[in-house]
């Protein structure tokens, strides 16, 4: 009981010291004060701090300048203290704990005094360690330096990854947040998304798919990171990333993922109007070989069924479509050009004859290797005179009509004789050719037997002798034609057995008509010989003796190859249709030409004195 009575006189002694002592360390938070000074100087703020927090401040070097506080409300204590701390932060100084009491020093020297962790005072600075588990502390600590107090200082661990940041409560309070915001776990919201696919194939998409979140998704940030793979066991395509950015690319994968007719192997019959199906293979191929394809078996393989006329087409869908499109604008109606032709033989000898009876000159060769039927019948010209002013065409067609109606004459007459009139129908720019022509056997070997009974054992060789002419037609501007010719004729000579002599005449020429006008090809002249017999009559006819009364001589004579052609251009069908009332009415006017042609000769002939032979 005794030692009781002691203890409570003790507690009752010391109480006002206690409840004294208890003020001295909460006087900093919520208690207000009332104050008010204008230019009181900073060391004299120093004091009367000092005094209010109950809390001894040392002062070691001197601080000059005054503080201005207007206040018009009360203030805490607390609130007084963090003033205390702003003024003299604004000179470059400080306050930290140094034991039981306060030390004013430089901002600068601040962390060298020994910020401890915990401090006793609020508003202090002092030292905290932060932990960064995710990011880079390196580059944590440069993002968050901007925010350290003058005084402040950052210190990292790589080790550890950690950083010691020594700064006032407030400024380490706003950095441990901002850590925290940048050290977030970007693996803590990933997901992983498998999608299976139903058509498309997922090593085929995956690029498409990566390429669309490069481009809506700003991967820079770590939380937007973002893999794509492909599951080609499975078809599908695996995505780890956020689900927020998992929805939105699932949009765009579900339309790849639409049934591709145009991604899979397919089989076409591409049937042809106009081309030909092995031409036009060629030039598709050719196309086709510039095109680059991931895999060989992607390319398209195309072929022929020439009876259908047809292309048979196994690629991608898209790849048929493709070649139906190149194939629609190649498969065009082409234009053609109608070619009447007639190739002619005129004698030389019997022409001039023909020319010296009727006065006209025909089967002319001139040095340009140019037919020419000139006619002088003692007037004016019949082309230019009275057809032309009678038929009223147009001067190449009126000359066309007179050539023909002339070469009729002359073959008529036996001066000419028509070896062939083919009409080709050429696709332009198209190779055509004629051949008129017979097939001669040459001696080409003889052996004699050993007995002079035995006949000779001679070996011939069949010859094709005749006439080649190949055409081949271009279309130009303005209706007009370019017609490039090559003309070849071949013969034999005669020569010793085993040794035959053959002939080759050839040329080759391009010319530009107009449509429905004539180019004459000439110049292939050979010889020959005719044998010619006079006698009188009734006593040439004499066996033996009548020989007495003949006269047998070899005529010379030149013959002249010549070849007319005349190109029409047909564009379409309603072309032909006109084309062939074109070439009747043509056939009709060269019948009249004709006929006025034999009825001059016959008037010329008459006052010439000479019987004309031409038939009506």
């Amino acid at each position: 009981m005794r030692s009781i009575k002691i203890i409570l006189i003790a507690l009752l002694l010391f109480s006002p010291l206690l409840a004294k002592e208890k003020r001295l360390v909460y006087a900093t938070s919520h208690e207000i004060v009332n104050i008010k000074f204008n230019n009181l100087k900073i060391e004299d703020f120093i004091k009367m701090v000092a005094k209010i927090i109950h809390k001894n401040i040392l002062l070691t070097t001197p601080i000059p300048g005054y503080v201005k506080f207007v206040s018009s409300a009360p203030v805490y204590k607390d609130e007084l203290f963090n003033l205390l701390i702003d003024v003299l932060d604004a000179r470059g100084f400080t306050l930290v704990e140094d034991g039981n009491y306060l030390k004013v020093v430089r901002s600068s020297r601040a962390v060298k005094e020994g910020v401890d962790f915990v401090s006793k005072i609020p508003g202090v600075m002092r030292t905290t360690i932060i932990k960064v588990r995710n990011a880079n502390v390196d580059i944590v600590a440069a993002k968050i330096r901007q925010f350290l107090s003058i005084g402040g200082k950052i210190i990292t661990l790589r080790d550890t990854n950690s950083m010691v940041v020594a700064d006032y409560p407030k400024n380490l309070h706003i950095i441990k947040r901002i850590v925290s915001f940048i050290d977030q776990d970007p693996s803590s919201k990933m997901k992983i998304k498998f999608i299976e696919l139903k058509y498309a194939k997922a090593s085929r998409i995956i690029g498409q798919v990566s390429k669309m979140a490069k481009a809506t998704i700003n991967q820079k940030i770590p939380i937007n990171k973002i893999e794509i793979l492909s599951d080609d066991a499975t078809n599908s395509i695996i995505i780890i990333a956020s689900q927020e950015n998992i929805n939105k690319l699932l949009p765009y994968i579900k339309k790849l993922d639409a049934k591709d007719l145009a991604g899979e192997q397919q089989i076409a019959v591409i049937p042809l109007e106009n081309a030909e199906a092995k031409d036009m293979v060629k030039t598709l191929n050719d196309l086709l070989a510039k095109k680059k394809y991931p895999k060989e078996a992607d390319k398209p393989t195309i072929s022929v069924d020439e009876e259908m006329n047809s292309l048979i087409v196994s690629a991608r869908g898209e790849d048929i479509e493709m070649i139906r499109k190149m194939v629609k604008m190649l498969d065009r109606e082409r234009p053609q050009v109608y070619i009447m032709a007639k190739i002619v033989e005129i004698s030389e000898s019997k022409a001039r004859q023909l020319g010296l009876k009727y006065g006209l000159e025909g089967g002319k060769v001139t040095s340009n290797a140019l037919f020419t039927a000139a006619m002088n019948l003692g007037g004016s010209s019949i082309v230019s005179g009275a057809i032309n002013s009678l038929l009223k065409m147009p001067e190449n067609i009126t000359e066309g009509v007179a050539l023909g109606a002339f070469i009729d004459f002359l073959s008529s007459q036996g001066a000419a004789e028509v070896l062939s009139e083919p009409s080709l129908l050429c696709i332009n720019n198209k190779d055509s050719s004629i051949y008129v022509g017979k097939t001669e056997s040459v001696l080409v070997s003889s052996v004699q037997g050993s007995s002079t009974t035995d006949l000779a054992r001679n070996t011939y060789k069949r010859q094709d002798i005749g006439l080649t002419l190949k055409i081949k037609p271009r279309i130009s501007s303005g209706d007009k034609v370019t017609i490039k010719t090559s003309l070849v004729q071949e013969d034999t000579a005669g020569g010793q057995p085993g040794l035959p002599i053959t002939t080759k005449r050839q040329v080759d020429t391009t010319a530009i008509v107009n449509n429905g006008e004539s180019v004459i090809l000439g110049g292939l002249i050979k010889a020959k010989y005719d044998d010619k017999e006079t006698k009188i009559p009734i006593l040439g006819d004499i066996p033996i003796a009548g020989n007495l009364f003949k006269d047998k001589q070899k005529i010379r004579d030149k013959v002249n190859l010549v070849v007319i052609l005349t190109p029409f251009i047909i564009k379409n069908s309603q072309d032909m249709k006109a084309l062939k009332r074109h070439l009747y009415r043509l056939n009709r006017l060269e019948e009249r030409y004709y006929d006025i042609l034999i009825h001059k000769l016959k008037v010329k002939g008459v006052s010439r004195g000479v019987r004309s032979t031409a038939n009506p």
